[in-house]
């Protein structure tokens, strides 16, 4: 079970990893951890990303969500730019230490890239016999909290196709 990340204690056991005291986080082949975003007050989701261990390293020393964007395989410190910072209230490890939950205070008030206060900001139908090619997706926020356009001007979008 020996994993190796010199920021983090080594994985020796699973009893260490389930019902230990280290923090010992089981990053994937791309050397990456998914992470779930909530608000701290109401428990909304608001957007899944990944860390990769300076990332994690990162959020832990400042307090604010730091995390790995794979579209542009850099580090990317949640707003720096738009200045949408996450303040970390809490981080949680899994079971396995294999995925993060941070809970966080949004300053600005909105986490999507997009305009939305959620990166999850429609839904699909469920229960449903239609084909999921033909599926429409049904929006859960009318308003934008934010102008994208204003916010980071006429650049590129890196999750874009």
């Amino acid at each position: 079970m020996s994993e190796s990340n010199d920021a983090f204690a080594p994985r020796v056991s699973v009893e260490q990893v389930e019902e230990g005291y280290d923090l010992a986080p089981k990053f994937d082949a791309h050397g990456l951890l998914p992470v779930v975003t909530t608000d701290y007050e109401s428990g909304e989701l608001l957007m899944q990303g990944y860390m990769n261990a300076e990332a994690l390293q990162k959020t832990i020393q400042i307090g604010e969500a730091v995390y790995f964007s794979r579209s542009r395989q850099a580090l990317w410190h949640k707003g720096a730019t738009s200045g949408l910072v996450q303040k970390v209230r809490e981080l949680r490890i899994d079971d396995d230490q294999d995925c993060v939950w941070l809970r966080v205070d949004v300053q600005g008030g909105a986490s999507c890239h997009v305009g939305y206060r959620s990166c999850f900001y429609r839904r699909a139908p469920v229960g449903t016999d239609e084909s999921p090619a033909k599926l429409r997706l049904e929006y859960t926020e009318s308003e934008k909290v934010f102008d994208p356009k204003e916010v980071y001007g006429d650049a590129p979008n890196p999750t874009q196709l």
